[in-house]
């Protein structure tokens, strides 16, 4: 009986246990329960008080519907969140000439100093994070300013409110926002989309006289950007996947200076199309990376080509104007001094390479010339240059350039060079006693080698030219020859083409080495009888020697020429002249090359008399 009355009791001081045990953990859990809606309401009115007792809260509102705590990790997760500019501004701050708009569904605060948010009501934590914010600015002033700031010279009007002097945040993230800036102050307007931007160990601080914002860590993407430009060469600008890192930046901020610091910077871009102000040209680059560090930038795939017709575009000028299109696989930058540029304003580039160019030129040459525009050479264009430049070297490779002329009777000539490269070095507004240098190889027409050695002195308006042209057979040239010519050849091949000389402000002079063999020319005018132009083609045969040299038992004909430049057209017009002068001499010589032939062949006389008498002797 004891045994089961033991048992019983047993029993019923379990039951109690329990009881308690489950009253115990009720009342505990209610008590969290109050105790959490408590201590939302409380942390509610504290980040309220904390915003509000900022001075940012005299121009700006901040709501938000609710919130939620981790106590153990010490998160706030903050919902419906908006920063909107209040419609009177509780104080004036006549200086304040934007504003911004921030909406997000969901904000967290990681690591809040909860009893110091509580009993202070000041917002201290570790990292802020927003969910698929919408942001919009509202840009009145080139040197726009959003808030109330903090007078470093003690002039700031007197408030109870606290001014942001000195904050830290180990950790800024935003994820996926919506961004809208209207800029009035510049007539610019810009829409992004999918942008993360973060931030590590961020620190502002105002220092007497100065501004400090340093971070450790920036990095920035773009999912897509749009944007729209008044009143510059760019209207309409467009590209995706933006990314943008910079380590260890450092800002300081003056009243009239802003002075940069950072480690290492790098940013890349795809799909950037550009239209040009006045709609005529589009722009677009495949891929874009710049890299501070490597001291570089690479591009893939950039064409430069117009929206509208040859005829619209030379519509629009009254003289002779040369229009531009091209395009180039790749184009990359080695050796970029960005620090340079960053704080002084030079461009300091080691080399520039450029591949798989494609590049067409058009002229009109049925309008009139500017009799006003007298282009400079290349060596004063690269002096009127502003900015301080020094480029040590250009290369182009597989590069394919068009010309196209609409001539005086209205027909298109087209002149081809094909596998082209081209070198350029000291590329400089410095005083330099080396001059500008540019190398040439392409194939006229896809048939004859052309080399050509430019040299252009910075200093004054001339230029060196050295040219040679290889073996070809000159039918070969036939549409080219036509298109600017009556004439065309039958027969005839080039053994080799030599020319150099020296072009100054008003004319070139210089000796050019043409030789040829089994020269047959067939001239057509159009318009006249036949006969005529074959009596032409005769004349023009019986005239010209139909190889140089003659014979073999005559010297060369290597000559002089010369050639008066056209004031209103490039350099490379006067190259030309000077090339086709010096062909012609060589053809049908004048009195001075004449006359000089007449001694190179009595030289020659003389020296195969010597020479027989010599063997003579021997024998």
């Amino acid at each position: 009986m004891k045994e089961v009355k033991q048992i019983k009791r047993k029993g019923r001081v379990k039951r109690i246990i329990f009881r308690i045990t489950v009253v115990f953990f009720l009342l505990l859990i209610a008590g969290f329960v109050f105790l959490y809606y408590n201590l939302n309401r409380i942390l509610t009115n504290a980040l309220t008080k904390s915003f509000n007792s900022n001075i940012i809260s005299d121009v700006y509102e901040l709501k938000f519907d609710k919130l939620s705590v981790n106590f153990f990790a010490g998160n706030v997760s903050v919902y419906n969140v908006e920063l909107n500019q209040l419609e009177n501004s509780l104080s004036s701050y006549p200086y304040i000439n934007s504003s911004l708009r921030l909406r997000t569904h969901k904000m967290i605060l990681k690591n809040v100093q909860l009893s110091t948010l509580i009993k202070s009501n000041i917002l201290k934590l570790d990292k802020i994070e927003i969910i698929e914010p919408e942001v919009e600015f509202n840009i009145q002033d080139k040197l726009p300013v959003f808030f109330p700031v903090k007078d470093t010279a003690g002039q700031s009007k007197k408030t109870n409110k606290r001014y942001i002097e000195s904050f830290v945040l180990k950790e800024f993230d935003m994820v996926d926002a919506s961004f809208h800036s209207d800029n009035q102050a510049k007539d610019r307007e810009f829409n992004i989309r999918k942008l993360n931007f973060s931030i590590r160990d961020l620190l502002i601080d105002q220092e007497p006289g100065k501004d400090v914002i340093s971070y450790k860590n920036v990095h920035i993407s773009v999912g897509e950007f749009t944007g729209k430009i008044q009143k510059r060469a760019l209207k309409y600008l467009t590209l995706k996947d933006l990314n943008i890192n910079i380590d260890s930046l450092n800002v300081e901020q003056t009243p009239d200076t802003s002075i940069y610091h950072f480690a290492d910077f790098s940013t890349g871009l795809k799909d950037l199309n550009i239209q040009t102000a006045d709609s005529l040209f589009n722009i677009t680059i495949q891929s874009f990376d710049l890299s501070y560090k490597d001291r570089s930038i690479k591009m893939n795939e950039i064409v430069y080509k117009p929206n509208v017709s040859q005829a619209k575009l030379q519509a629009a000028h009254k003289f002779q104007h040369t229009d531009f299109s091209g395009s180039a696989g790749s184009l990359n930058m080695a050796g970029v001094n960005f620090d340079s540029l960053i704080y002084k304003g030079k461009i300091f580039i080691d080399e520039i390479m450029l591949d798989k160019v494609s590049a067409s030129i058009y002229k009109d040459m049925t309008k009139p010339v500017d009799t006003k525009k007298i282009p400079q050479y290349p060596g004063q264009s690269v002096n009127a240059i502003k900015s301080p430049l020094l480029i040590k070297q250009v290369k182009a490779t597989n590069v394919t350039l068009v010309n196209k002329e609409r001539k005086p009777d209205g027909n298109i000539a087209t002149a081809n060079l094909d596998r082209a490269t081209l070198e350029v070095k000291n590329i400089t507004t410095f005083s330099s006693n080396a001059e500008l240098a540019i190398k040439a190889n392409a194939y006229i027409e896809n048939k004859a080698r052309l080399n050509l050695s430019l040299g252009f002195n910075y200093r004054d308006p001339q230029f060196s030219f050295d040219g040679r042209i290889e073996k070809f057979n000159l039918p070969d040239l036939n549409k080219l020859i036509s298109a600017y010519t009556p004439a065309s050849i039958n027969t005839g091949t080039v053994d080799e083409i030599t020319f150099s000389g020296t072009a100054y402000r008003t004319n070139a002079s210089g000796t050019m080495k043409f030789l040829y063999h089994d020269l047959d020319v067939d001239i057509d005018l159009e318009g006249k009888a036949k006969w005529k132009s074959s009596l032409l083609a005769f004349g023009a045969n019986t005239i010209i020697p139909a190889a140089n040299p003659p014979s073999a038992d005559k010297p060369q004909r290597i000559v002089k020429f010369s050639a008066e430049r056209d004031m209103n057209k490039a350099f490379i017009n006067l190259i030309i002249k000077s090339a086709l002068n010096g062909l012609k001499e060589t053809l049908i010589m004048s009195k001075e090359n004449k006359k000089e032939y007449r001694e190179k062949k009595k030289e020659l006389k003389k020296e195969k008399k010597e020479k027989k008498k010599q063997n003579k002797k021997g024998g």
